[in-house]
């Protein structure tokens, strides 16, 4: 079978792209090199401890002789509870198979794209805290978060644990790679020092309009692509890719729709930078969700996200006065958290039989797929609630801490005026 995981290079790709569309000279040239070192540290990081935290317990998902390296699972309060897993560091057992290595493969674009997400979204704050936060990112905090989610661990079996639907769904990601850094990126910049004065409320600049659609573009390919390659955490499950495929395309051209409709009420034209992140907003909304509910739905997750996405900008800009040039913050938790809650709102129990280990037949009665309120269950709203919950609070903290360490009391109380697009600041660097 052909690696089609391969595809899945090219989210951090576009996601690069996508947000350097939005940053000034100065910022691009200033950002792109601590991206590439990021990626390489979370790269390193993921390899000698992320993976084991996140599939250290696999054999518990897929009992196959392919995974017996990977068989111990840190679970407390029993298996369903499972924190982390413990088999894996640095790929060095020598009873790991090339199934092992080929997992290592295709969960790591995924973690790139998060740790890109995490330095993005702090363009303008220290060097070291993008490295640092981004290092972090691939190493520990999205490995965990991806343990408890695909890992075998206690979000997943919130359906047999707590009997909540078929315990927290998350089909593409959204949580690992929006969702979380984007909370994480907001508890940095929360400690930084604020600007004295609102930026206007005009849209803001597009310095690389045609890089940001190219990325745009080549983060929905990738995904796709990506997808086929029947990811290792729908093991058991049954979904259909086309369907998937068909409503990420949906998503992302209602998203492009009511975007570019709040460019032309805010300045009466269309904006290039918009359509592009109209798309990604599209494309992040219904990442979580593509397989489970129907084509209508994906419409309206796209037309919602798209209105969404630049309303949560002008509020991080013009509210808690962040820097959020790149808008990965806003892109984040706009589509991460709309695109989360539409499992629990439309999914309509067509696919996603016998997802998180949910038997997908007890007795002689056939147990349906995922289903949301659409189909008069709020148990998998319920599910998803928590999850995001607890995900979006460990990014939170974690950004928050990093934050404290970078900007202590006495300069975070400090007020900071906008600083124009030429100029770095000593106390920054």
């Amino acid at each position: 079978m052909p690696p089609h995981w391969l595809w899945g290079y090219l989210l951090p790709l576009g996601f690069l792209l996508l947000t350097w569309g939005g940053l000034s000279p100065r910022q691009a040239r200033r950002v792109t090199p601590l991206a590439v070192l990021s990626i390489a540290l979370g790269t390193l990081g993921y390899w000698a401890l992320g993976f084991a935290l996140h599939l250290g317990g696999a054999h518990a998902i897929d009992p196959d002789a392919s995974l017996a390296g990977l068989d111990r699972l840190l679970a407390p309060g029993g298996s369903g509870w499972g924190l982390m897993g413990l088999a894996g560091f640095f790929l060095a057992d020598p009873a790991l198979t090339p199934r092992v290595f080929a997992l290592f493969l295709s969960y790591l674009p995924l973690m790139t794209t998060a740790v890109l997400g995490v330095v993005l979204a702090l363009a303008d704050s220290r060097r070291w805290v993008m490295v640092l936060g981004g290092t972090l990112t691939g190493t520990l905090i999205v490995p965990l978060a991806a343990c408890w989610m695909w890992g075998s661990g206690w979000l997943a079996h919130l359906g047999t644990t707590l009997e909540l639907g078929h315990g927290f769904v998350d089909f593409g990601g959204s949580a690992l790679i929006l969702w979380l850094p984007g909370a994480m990126a907001l508890g940095v910049l929360l400690r930084r020092p604020r600007a004295t004065e609102s930026p206007a409320t005009a849209l803001p600049p597009a310095y690389f309009p045609l890089l940001a659609n190219a990325g745009a573009l080549l983060i929905g390919i990738g995904w796709i692509g990506w997808a086929v390659s029947g990811p290792f955490h729908t093991f058991g499950a049954t979904w259909d890719w086309n369907r998937a495929a068909v409503n990420i395309l949906l998503g992302m051209s209602g998203a492009v729709l009511t975007a570019q409709l709040y460019a032309w009420l805010v300045s009466g034209e269309l904006e290039p930078l918009l359509s592009a992140r109209g798309t990604a907003a599209g494309w992040g909304a219904i990442l979580a969700a593509a397989p489970f509910i129907p084509p209508w739905a994906a419409v309206i997750v796209g037309l919602l996200a798209g209105l969404l996405l630049p309303f949560t900008l002008y509020l991080s800009e013009t509210w808690l006065k962040l820097r959020d040039a790149a808008a990965p913050i806003a892109l984040g938790l706009s589509s991460g958290l709309w695109g989360l809650l539409s499992v629990g709102l439309f999914a309509d129990a067509r696919g996603g039989q016998g997802w998180n280990g949910i038997a997908p037949q007890s007795g002689n009665t056939l147990v349906p797929g995922i289903g949301g309120l659409l189909t008069g269950d709020g148990k998998q709203l319920a599910a998803q609630l928590i999850g995001l919950l607890a995900i979006g609070l460990w990014g939170l903290l974690w950004g928050l801490a990093l934050g404290l360490l970078a900007y202590p009391p006495h300069l975070a109380a400090r007020q900071a005026a906008p600083l124009p697009d030429d100029s770095t600041p000593p106390s920054e660097e």
